[in-house]
């Protein structure tokens, strides 16, 4: 068979970048664990050239990797997905003794905005998890559902300790990373590996995102300048599970060859159907003011075509990641710059409707509809 040709979705993401979206962005795509794109456009720093191994920030593509850790841990028995937190964490109250392990990774967990500023502090793993363990419930766990960007994953990392002994960050390079070869992947990096790294770590860049806030203006997009925070070494050496994870792209998408059983194997056949099943629907989400289907620790819903199967996880408007079972695809895209959020998603639109639209028949029979963000949204770029 002719490989399918995906120079357009290079050409996309070059288009991209002339758009002002980025700076660089890599790019990685396999059918049937058979790679066919693994490339980088664009620039890292002013000057440099973006390399396919350099080592970009994932933000939220890189949750799975906690999700697998307590998933592993599950099929050892040594936890249930509905065990209570407070089995695990010392402190937790405070309307939250309700929350399972099952309801942080569905996102019903109850405290959302519980690590709203740490994310962005310094601080220790043991003092931020005192601290949310302490935040008071936003609603009763598993009665409404709200994405909760960093809080819910620096807790279920604390579950991984207490039950398996390691810190999250050590737990994940030592059965995760090792067995599949991810040498560049890092849940925090230490600063003296920071200096190793030198060019190869890429900095973000700020193109215009902003988040949500109410105060006494009521509510308001506010700028939030990833730009002045998140390129500190204080904070890339922070371990985060659900928003610090750092590696090139082809590596996040080694992870889901592996989850489709193109490789060495980090979880059970029938834990990845687990994992990847509809275990939240017809909960409208708080945050994204819509119903959105999730499974344990991963999305079931993208923008841009891609089968009713797949799932994975997108990052703070830069990255997505995905495995889709029903079509053999493996799709990475992890760009260095964040704009705002219709330009973000429309990006993520644009390169996953290519890729598919690239792969013509091995993937057509079994696409969704590829509806234009403008009409999932309401609104327009």
């Amino acid at each position: 068979m002719t490989a399918p040709d995906l120079g357009p979705v290079l050409d996309l993401l070059e288009k991209q970048r002339a758009d002002d979206w980025h700076e660089g962005a890599q790019c990685y795509v396999s059918l049937r664990g058979e790679t066919l794109v693994d490339a980088a456009v664009g620039e890292s720093r002013p000057g440099r050239a973006l390399q396919r191994d350099d080592v970009m920030l994932w933000y939220s593509a890189g949750k799975p990797f906690t999700a697998v850790a307590i998933l592993q841990l599950w099929e050892q028995g040594r936890l249930g997905l509905d065990d209570l937190v407070s089995k695990y964490v010392d402190g937790w109250g405070n309307g939250k003794e309700r929350a399972t392990l099952r309801h942080l990774l569905v996102h019903t967990g109850g405290f959302p905005n519980a690590s709203a500023t740490i994310f962005d502090q310094p601080g220790t793993y043991a003092e931020d998890v005192a601290s949310i363990a302490a935040a008071a419930a936003e609603w009763e766990p598993g009665t409404a559902a709200g994405y909760h960007p960093a809080s819910g994953w620096k807790i279920l990392g604390a579950v991984v300790e207490a039950v398996d002994g390691r810190p999250i960050d050590r737990y994940v390079r030592e059965q995760i990373c090792a067995p599949l070869g991810l040498d560049d992947v890092r849940m925090g990096i230490p600063e003296a590996e920071q200096r190793e790294l030198g060019e190869r770590r890429t900095p973000v860049y700020w193109k215009g995102h902003a988040m949500p806030v109410t105060d006494e203006d009521g509510f308001r997009m506010a700028p939030y300048r990833v730009d002045e925070i998140h390129n500190e070494p204080w904070h890339v050496a922070k371990v985060e599970p659900g928003g610090g994870m750092r590696g090139p792209a082809h590596q996040l998408a080694r992870f889901y060859e592996s989850l489709l059983g193109y490789g060495p194997s980090v979880l059970e056949p029938r834990t990845v159907e687990l994992m990847g099943a509809v275990h939240r629907y017809g909960i409208k989400d708080r945050l994204f003011r819509m119903n959105l289907p999730w499974g344990l620790g991963v999305q079931r819903s993208f923008t841009g075509g891609t089968s009713r199967r797949a799932f994975g996880h997108g990052g703070m408007a830069s990255s997505r990641g995905l495995a889709d079972p029903e079509c053999k695809v493996v799709m990475v895209v992890v760009s260095n710059s964040l704009p705002s959020f219709l330009p973000a998603e429309e990006r993520l639109f644009q390169v996953t409707d290519a890729v598919y639209s690239a792969l013509g028949d091995d993937v057509a029979r079994v696409r969704q509809e590829a509806k234009p963000v403008s009409e999932i949204f309401g609104f327009s770029t």
